[in-house]
Order: structure tokens, then sequence, then C-alpha cells
């Protein structure tokens, strides 16, 4: 038989840290969490820091778009042979075909 499990009680992973409501630090928004790995800040944003995060995301994106541009552009050259070679063999038939 089987024990239920349902009733342990779990250590904690981490230390959550509570400020109290009159703590300058509590309008500010920050909120901190740690661990035995590290420590998580999570800070409200500003309206100009979410202008530059939302210019940071609006950068990577394209980097990535302008990547793939590029390698779309370097396959086709690849694709326009591949074409070009399916072409000319239709075109000139196969010599290696069974005559009837």
């Amino acid at each position: 038989m089987t024990e239920d499990n349902s009733n342990r009680v779990e250590a904690p992973r981490g230390r959550v840290e509570i400020l109290p409501p009159g703590d300058e630090q509590s309008s500010s928004g920050r909120f901190s969490y740690s661990s035995g790995y590290g420590t998580i800040k999570i800070v409200k944003l500003g309206p100009f820091a979410s202008v530059l995060l939302a210019l940071a995301v609006g950068v990577v994106l394209l980097c990535g778009f302008i990547f793939l541009s590029g390698a779309l552009l370097f396959l086709l050259p690849i694709v326009g042979l591949l074409a070009a070679g399916a072409a000319l063999s239709g075109f000139f038939g196969n010599p290696f075909r069974r005559l009837r």
C-alpha cells in the first residue's frame, strides 16, 4: 500500500524579502527573491525605461530579420541552379532511358 505524501510540508527553496508598507523601497516597486543560486530583482519600469526596452527588443528582432534575409539571399542562387538543372534535364531528356 502506498503512503499519501500530500500532508508533508516542503522546506522553502529560497528566501523572499517581505518589506513593510511604510518602507521607502516598497513605493519604488522593487522586489527581490534570493535562493542558493542567485538573486532575482523585479523592478517597476518607468516610461523612459519602457521605451528603451521596446527599442532594444526591436533592434534584436531587426537583427534576426536581417540575418534570415541574408540566409535567404544566400540560398536563392542554389535554388536557381537546381531549377535550371531540372529544366535542362527535362529539355534534353534522359540519355539512359530505354529505347522502345
